[in-house]
């Protein structure tokens, strides 16, 4: 057996470092990172976003939210971490990210195109896929490193500025860029398995993914950086309905719970700042929810509702609806409407008051 030298040795530690700390065996393993710290980093970053973007002022609805997320995650076998957080942030950006340690958050600009109680879920179940399979933590460690992790839960301590501002940096912008193509795509498959699993129809994030789709093709407007890091939306689209189809046989309208998700937007503002510090003045908008009637075309609902014919394409592409489609009667639709929104004007349409913590 030749002898091995000394430099040699010098040399191969390093390698062999390099190699655990980029390419871990075991996927759904964080080396060199503690629970704790991962609880700490998303404890500390929570409170950068709440600053950023600003909560949603609607409690009701983010208690409706937060519903979904907690009953999703009472489906887990494990659920790493002992309590998640479900936040609606003030932003018209359509998107939806979570941290290390459970807090996940949509957009209103994410609530605004989803078009069903199972399409939320599908999507706050691809965010859980990220917490529990640990991706922010991971790339945090690709991206910074170990050492300054290794300070755990001290790491947001304000005698720890510098190494905080440096993990605070690289959260927010691996936020704007994914996790990459494989990552993304497990996520995916855990939304979609999680949805199923809590009463969902197991469509819901290929029905997301399609307005998603429409909605780029028309305007540009991403979801979570699909032009970044994400795979191709179309090649999701596929991946999330052949999976969906092979979960069950039921048409993707059943446990969709449509009608209770549009009742619950009613109201919703529409559109306006992109972050907390925005200081634009921005057109009053929210989102009405209208009835078809019999002989209604979406040329016809727009020039009635909203005063001008040509907005029949925005209403079909926020409803999820190809160009060529036309509305049903005793179908709600979600439209755009000037002003401000009038509570005690509000009146439910064909009102569905089953619990949303247990849809079966």
């Amino acid at each position: 057996m030749p002898k091995i030298s000394k430099n040699f040795i010098f040399v191969l530690l390093p390698l062999l470092t390099l190699l655990v700390l980029f390419f871990p065996v075991d996927t759904h393993s964080v080396p060199f990172i503690s629970q704790e710290t991962e609880l700490a980093m998303g404890k500390g970053a929570d409170q950068q976003i709440i600053q950023q973007y600003g909560i949603y002022q609607d409690k009701e609805l983010q208690l409706y939210v937060n519903g979904i997320g907690q009953n999703l995650v009472s489906q887990l076998s494990d659920k790493v971490f002992s309590r998640y957080y479900f936040r609606i942030v003030d932003s018209l950006d359509i998107n939806a990210f979570a941290l290390p340690g459970g807090y996940v958050y949509v957009t209103l600009g994410l609530m605004a195109m989803v078009n069903s109680e199972a399409e939320l879920a599908g999507v706050l179940g691809h965010e859980i896929g990220h917490v529990i399979f640990h991706h922010g933590a991971k790339q945090m460690v690709r991206s910074i490193g170990a050492q300054i992790l290794a300070l755990g839960g001290a790491i947001a301590s304000p005698k720890n500025a510098g190494q905080w501002l440096t993990v605070s940096t690289a959260m927010f912008q691996q936020i704007n860029m994914g996790y990459g193509r494989d990552a993304e795509i497990e996520s995916d498959e855990q939304g979609i398995l999680n949805s199923k699993e809590a009463g969902y129809s197991p469509f819901g994030m290929a029905g997301f993914l399609k307005s998603l789709r429409r909605k780029e093709i028309m305007s540009g407007q991403s979801y979570h950086s699909f032009q970044a890091s994400h795979p191709d939306t179309r090649e999701r689209i596929i991946k999330a309905g052949l999976l969906a189809g092979r979960m069950t046989d039921e048409p993707e309208s059943v446990n969709s719970y449509r009608e209770r998700y549009l009742n619950r937007i009613r109201g919703l503002k529409y559109e306006g700042q992109k972050h907390g510090k925005d200081r634009k003045r921005h057109k009053d908008q929210y989102i009405d929810i209208y009835e078809v009637q019999k002989g209604d075309t979406f040329q016809s609902i727009a020039e009635k509702e909203l005063g001008n014919k040509r907005k029949d394409l925005d209403i079909s592409v926020m409803n999820g609806r190809k160009e060529s489609s036309q509305p049903k009667p005793g179908e709600l639709l979600k439209i755009v409407r000037n002003g401000k929104f009038k509570k005690d004007k509000m009146l439910l349409i064909n009102p569905d008051l089953e619990q949303v913590l247990h849809p079966k």
